[in-house]
């Protein structure tokens, strides 16, 4: 038992660990390019990825992105909507709410009916505060916002033989070549 754990620890640490679970785009998918020069692309994927291009379709015509200008590359995950977009709205429209509150301000004389009545301008605040957080609430559930998840750039599959040091053992030699297309 022992030599066997032994021998699968041995070969983690020596078998090469290039292995990702990010899946790579296939056609059709939605992706995301930001190029060196700060242009970003968002479009269909139009062509398996090669080493050298990249083609995608942006807004029904066809863009071919040299792999060499690409700063990142990302798959869409879908839209969906955040508490971060809630939380944003319902502070938005709090300070919406508050402002609008301390400007339509009115003493209270004989009957109070709107809450931007009141006998303190800091009462009429928190009602407008209040007012405003609860609009932005829903608000907040409608915007939705679309989520990234990078992908690793298609790399060449040419052959390499490298010569790095071997914890423990000196200098070792390290190869590595490519199997299929991507």
């Amino acid at each position: 038992m022992t030599r066997t754990i032994v021998f699968l620890m041995t070969l983690m640490f020596v078998l090469p660990s290039d292995g990702s679970s990010q899946a790579v785009p296939s056609l059709g998918h939605r992706i995301r390019i930001k190029q060196v020069d700060g242009t970003v692309l968002t479009g269909k994927l139009a062509a398996t990825l090669s080493p050298e291009t990249i083609q995608i379709f942006v807004d029904s015509s066809r863009v071919e992105v040299p792999v060499a200008r690409i700063e990142v590359l990302e798959t869409s995950l879908g839209k969906s909507s955040s508490s971060k977009n809630v939380a944003i709205t319902m502070v938005v429209g709090g300070v919406v709410g508050a402002a609008f509150g301390a400007l339509a301000w009115e003493p209270c004389t004989f009957l109070c009916i709107s809450p931007f009545e009141s006998e303190t301008r800091s009462s009429a605040v928190y009602a407008g505060l209040a007012i405003g957080a609860l609009v932005g609430l829903p608000v907040g559930f409608f915007i939705r916002s679309e989520r990234w998840s990078p992908v690793a750039l298609p790399a060449s599959v040419a052959s390499r033989l490298t010569i790095r040091p071997v914890i423990g053992r000196g200098v070792g030699l390290v190869g590595a070549f490519g199997i299929g297309g991507f």
